[in-house]
């Protein structure tokens, strides 16, 4: 699986967010503060998570219209 450059961008910027929330939610799980450490591991899980899906389902979209904008051209 090969990532392009601006896949490569967007995966960094959204690690580059969740990950000092996820080390939050680490301090927090070694102080003992349990519900505080689940809340934000799961906070980061999930902008990963969100992340992902916005990049797949905007790709999903560009990917079809661009193939059928080169069906229309390419059947006229």
């Amino acid at each position: 699986m090969t990532l392009g450059i601006i896949r490569s961008l967007q995966l960094i910027g959204t690690l580059v967010v969740a990950g000092p929330i996820a080390m939050v939610g680490v301090f927090n799980l070694l102080d003992g503060l349990y519900p505080q450490a689940v809340f934000f591991l799961l906070a980061s899980i999930g902008l990963v998570i969100v992340s992902e899906y916005i990049y797949t389902r905007l790709t999903d979209k560009t990917v079809g219209r661009v193939k059928r904008l080169k069906n229309i051209r390419g059947g006229e």
